[in-house]
């Protein structure tokens, strides 16, 4: 029994504490260390006594202890979010940590009633761990993913005669400019050029064939592994969508870039402020 509330006390306290981190996550706040604490204790005292209590009072139990962790937690203002994400967090863990007892006991009665018994304190910690880290990365890329929808426009580039429809994400930390022309330059992916351009022009862009793009040449930009330089060209004409908007530039430029330039949401463009501000807009 000494093993048992050794192993319950660690579990219980760990799991928690990491619980408490998770939400204050999601909802925004780093959290108070005392509060965090304080949680934990309260959870790990009615964990050690949870087997001796019987019927409705076990549930009872649970639901009282859960909301006076939640009222340690968070202030008023955030009690009802944080106490539904804590809850919400609470069943995912759990069912999480069911499925391992299942799959080492290979019983649900005894997933059930002796989650803990025979599983090593290192291995439920260790998946309880690996539970934060995946929902905190799902839950970082979701937040992402929305504040990037805010910047998102309807965006069309003329190349050549042919026009290409894609998303446009306009980036605050886009201020490259032409230095010949003192155009602004819009940043665009080769995938997205890639369907306005044939085969040839393709290898064109590729091998940096300046005579083929017009007013084409390479400008000098940095990066966080020091200076490159990117290939420019100007295009027939881009025009943003910016709700019922019509934004035609045409003094503007375009900087290709080889690699994906999204990951939370799916866009082809790169936008500087200043297509978006008038400067550069005709």
């Amino acid at each position: 029994m000494d093993v048992y509330i050794e192993v319950v006390i660690i579990d219980n306290f760990s799991i928690t504490f990491l619980l408490s981190k998770l939400s204050y996550y999601m909802l925004g706040e780093a959290g108070k260390l005392w509060r965090i604490l304080a949680a934990s204790f309260i959870g790990t005292v009615v964990a050690v006594f949870y087997p001796f209590i019987r019927g409705i009072w076990s549930v009872l139990a649970k639901i009282i202890c859960g909301l006076i962790m939640c009222f340690l937690l968070f202030k008023p203002k955030k009690l009802l979010r944080g106490s539904v994400i804590f809850f919400l967090l609470t069943f995912v863990f759990g069912g999480a940590l069911f499925a391992v007892g299942y799959f080492i006991h290979g019983s649900v009665e005894k997933a059930l009633t002796r989650p803990l018994v025979g599983i090593p304190i290192g291995v439920i910690l260790l998946c309880a761990y690996l539970i934060f880290v995946v929902i905190k990365s799902i839950v970082k890329k979701m937040r992402k993913s929305r504040d990037v929808k805010n910047f998102l426009y309807d965006a069309e580039i003329e190349i050549f005669g042919t026009s290409v429809k894609c998303k446009a994400f306009l980036d605050s930390g886009n201020r490259l400019y032409d230095d010949g022309s003192g155009m602004p330059i819009v940043i665009a992916s080769v995938s997205t050029l890639s369907q306005a351009l044939s085969d040839e022009l393709m290898t064109s862009l590729v091998i940096g064939k300046i005579k083929d793009f017009k007013n084409a040449h390479y400008v000098d930009y940095s990066t966080v592994g020091g200076k490159s330089k990117m290939f420019v060209f100007q295009p027939d004409g881009l025009v943003v969508y910016n709700g019922d908007k019509k934004n035609i530039i045409n003094d503007v430029m375009l900087g290709v870039v080889f690699k994906r330039i999204s990951d939370a949401e799916s866009y082809g463009l790169i936008l500087n402020p200043a297509v978006m501000t008038g400067e550069g807009i005709c």
